[in-house]
């Protein structure tokens, strides 16, 4: 004996929420566009804070670590002689 299981049609019920084709208002397209511009800073200087703890010293100049690197070598420091 085998048991056919049929599930029959239920009507979905009512939503709640705004109809599908509602658009956005001025207000809400403004919001929208804000959060998407804050959005759009938020990855651009994440991406950069990885790129900086990945190779942090990529950005900074040479010539200034060897250039105060050999004055203190010589032992020549202007402030001492006040």
């Amino acid at each position: 004996m085998s048991a056919a299981w049929t599930l029959s049609p239920e009507p979905l019920p009512p939503s709640t929420g705004p109809p599908v084709g509602a658009g956005l208002d001025v207000e809400q397209r403004t919001v929208f566009a804000f959060v998407l511009c804050l959005l759009v800073v938020l990855v651009l200087l994440m991406v950069r804070c990885v790129r900086i703890l990945l190779d942090p010293y990529s950005r900074m100049p040479a010539s200034s670590w060897t250039d105060h690197k050999e004055a203190l070598e010589r032992g020549q420091f202007d402030y001492a002689l006040v």
